[in-house]
């Protein structure tokens, strides 16, 4: 695993509570109460992304991950690689001229392949642009090829930033930021993330104990997405969550991880207690350890459930995740909901590895 955040790579830092949100100095809001224009808050990178816009800064967060990712992997490479690249839907709006989202992912992976050079020249570059739905896409997509033997490695990274300036217009023209008029809004953030992933049976030969088992995402379909009329009842990602415990026979174990995709808009937590309410009588959640990636990191779009996946197993290795599993919930903007499972991996000492859970 490697990380980029505003903690810098996802360490002890989360777990400590730390918290480094500051002013973005070139965003401003009006404060309705003063009449005044007030900087915006949101967690960015610091001097890793500072004088970077648009695709530029995407391509430092990206390199940063990987870059981690290699310190953590020490040259371990092996087989035929697939590359699984997750961005936002919004690349180009704001460039000049403006270009099709496609094309700038095109560009932007080539950018981090030119960058990255320590990391192995992938068979297969897989894009996806559907913000949260398509990370959870590209590591169901990783986890079948593994599984299928058309590929050895899988390497799936995020990137995002929604506290670039182009992206905060937009954000407080549907007033899903925080301000000083507005406080069930989010604090942007921007991130990426870079994960490996290979079959268990490989890991068990090469004899690379795994930090975890990674099992196939649950996906489901919520009729009430964020823009409707009604709000989401919880039922989508009632059955997502449920069924992401049945199919690890996980639902009656009393002690576990829950990683929620609250970041202080009213919808998700409103959505989230009506989930509670429906999985009460199925699993045992309810008593699980519960943590909230964006108290740390803000809001980090595409990038929210693989900086879940690496928070829980960054705890699996250090033993401070409570019980054998850890459960990250997504929750997307058009009504897309997954439920991500994850079991601890064999306590061995040899550098560990990650792998897919189902595919064998």
């Amino acid at each position: 695993m490697g990380a980029a955040t505003s903690l810098g790579p996802v360490t002890q830092a989360a777990r400590a509570g730390i918290v480094r949100a500051s002013e973005l100095a070139l965003s401003t809001c009006l404060d309705e109460v003063t009449s005044e224009r007030v900087a915006l808050v949101g967690h960015t990178a610091g001097p890793l992304t500072e004088g970077f816009e648009g695709i530029g800064r995407l391509v430092q967060l990206g390199v940063a991950a990987l870059e981690d990712l290699e310190a953590t992997v020490h040259g371990d490479w092996w087989g035929q690689l697939d590359f699984f690249l997750c961005l936002p839907r919004s690349l180009g709006h704001g460039t000049s001229p403006t270009r099709e989202s496609t094309e700038v992912a095109g560009l932007l992976a080539a950018r981090l392949q030119a960058e990255a050079r320590f990391i192995p020249t992938p068979m297969s570059l897989h894009l996806f642009q559907d913000e949260r739905g398509g990370t959870i896409q590209a590591l169901t997509k990783a986890m079948e090829l593994l599984a299928a033997r058309r590929c050895d490695q899988a390497l799936v990274l995020a990137c995002d930033s929604l506290v670039s300036p182009e992206r905060i217009e937009a954000q407080l023209e549907t007033r899903r930021l925080k301000t000083p008029d507005h406080p069930v809004g989010y604090l942007p953030g921007e991130g990426a993330v870079a994960l490996l992933l290979e079959r268990r049976d490989a890991a068990r030969e090469r004899a690379r104990p795994p930090i975890a088992y990674l099992f196939s995402p649950v996906t489901a379909q919520e009729t009430q997405s964020r823009d409707a009329k009604a709000p989401p009842m919880g039922r989508a990602m009632g059955e997502s969550l449920t069924m992401a415990l049945v199919r690890a026979g996980a639902t009656s174990i009393p002690e576990g991880s829950l990683y929620l995709d609250l970041n202080g808009e009213e919808f998700r937590a409103r959505e989230w207690g009506q989930t509670l309410l429906r999985a009460r009588d199925a699993c045992r959640v309810e008593e699980w350890r519960s943590v909230i990636p964006a108290l740390n990191f803000g809001e980090l779009g595409t990038v929210s459930p693989l900086v879940s996946v690496c928070l829980a197993t960054r705890a699996f290795a250090r033993g401070y995740g409570p019980g054998r599993h850890a459960l990250i919930l997504v929750a997307g903007d058009d009504g897309h909901r997954a439920s991500v499972l994850l079991e601890r991996g064999p306590d061995l000492r040899s550098p560990p590895s990650m792998t897919a859970g189902r595919a064998q």
